[in-house]
């Protein structure tokens, strides 16, 4: 059964066990092809082993450590930890240059490179040779999310306007959250319960809001009857959110809070950047990139606030690349320690 000592028994020794069982209650000595004892006993054995089966199942759903996708909505509906939703990217499209005076009406549609299309929000003006269109993109998730500067093209054309443009700050797209991520924070809420403003309460709400996956609190942080709340994700190249997200955290744990409590903060880390030197052997592009892979794990597992960057844990990481055989690390030398409102990210890595 799940996760316990009880070993449930295979459908062969369910018949072996019933057919024993039926023969001597029968005082039936001579096994028969086909008997009515052996026959009773197969069909007696099918029926057990799919009771033992069911109640297998419930045994591995009861908690939702082990639960599947539709328990673990059931598990979560009673602790008040619904699954993080999609959310759609918004900002703007941008050119510059144009005349003033030009109009894009809300309701325009726009389109990527890819087929991704947005629409516009707002109606929006031209005005200084720079046109900023606030946009959405029309699917949720990740896919929405745009480096600034990646072209977009304006499906219906305005008179005057360059149909080309560009995005600007358009973030803010997050996939539905991730099945064991969902079903850590709600096994979280078996440990933090809300309890009315405690520490853990703040660390559970903030990790409600999309794109926050970690979360720390921190009492009198602006002195006296205030409380710090840093949000982070964890993301392996930018684990720092976006200012959207910083806002959408405070405006989501605010209602929340405790109405005659403390004053709140929430914010964003500082990155603290490290920089590697590293000399390797084999030296090949494809095990930089599996150390760099690895150097990125491991800031995010050890580079916490208040944490301290270990010289042994960083060559223990480097080692664990695919393929490497030796190496040696140049810098950092010493210990490396992690300011309390501070993430440690990736910098550059020096290869010699």
């Amino acid at each position: 059964m799940a996760d316990s000592e009880f070993q449930r028994p295979t459908l062969a020794e369910n018949i072996s066990m019933l057919r024993n069982d039926l023969f001597a209650r029968l005082d039936v000595s001579d096994t028969l092809r086909r008997m009515d004892e052996d026959v009773r006993a197969k069909v007696y054995a099918a029926a057990l082993h799919t009771v033992y089966g069911y109640i297998d199942y419930l045994a591995m759903n009861m908690l939702p450590d082990l639960c599947d996708e539709s328990w673990l909505a059931r598990h979560a509906a009673m602790k008040r930890c619904p699954r993080k939703g999609a959310t759609a990217a918004s900002g703007y499209m941008r050119w510059e240059g144009v005349s003033d005076g030009l109009k894009v009406t809300a309701g325009s549609v726009i389109q990527r490179a890819d087929l991704v299309q947005y629409t516009a929000t707002a109606d929006a003006t031209s005005s200084g040779g720079v046109l900023r269109v606030p946009i959405t993109c029309s699917s949720a998730g990740a896919v929405g999310n745009a480096d600034d500067g990646t072209a977009l093209i304006l499906v219906t054309p305005v008179n005057g306007l360059p149909s080309s443009g560009v995005a600007d700050t358009l973030t803010g797209g997050f996939d539905t959250e991730d099945l064991e991520t969902w079903r850590a924070r709600v096994i979280e809420r078996y440990y933090w319960t809300p309890q009315g403003g405690a520490d853990g309460d703040y660390v559970v709400w903030a990790k409600e809001v999309p794109g926050i996956t970690r979360a720390w609190t921190y009492r009198h942080w602006m002195g006296t009857g205030t409380v710090g709340v840093m949000i982070a994700s964890s993301d392996l190249i930018n684990p720092i959110p976006e200012e959207s997200t910083e806002t959408a955290a405070r405006q989501h744990i605010g209602p929340l809070a405790p109405v005659a409590g403390s004053d709140l903060y929430v914010f964003r880390p500082v990155a603290h950047t490290v920089d590697f030197h590293i000399r390797v052997t084999p030296d090949t592009p494809e095990i930089r990139a599996a150390i760099t892979a690895e150097l990125r794990s491991f800031l995010l597992r050890d580079g916490y606030p208040q944490g301290e960057l270990k010289v042994s844990r960083i060559s223990e990481a480097i080692s664990g690349a695919n393929g490497e055989y030796s190496h040696q690390l140049l810098a950092p030398a010493d210990n490396i320690s992690i300011a309390k409102n501070e993430l440690a990210v990736l910098g550059t890595i020096s290869w010699t």
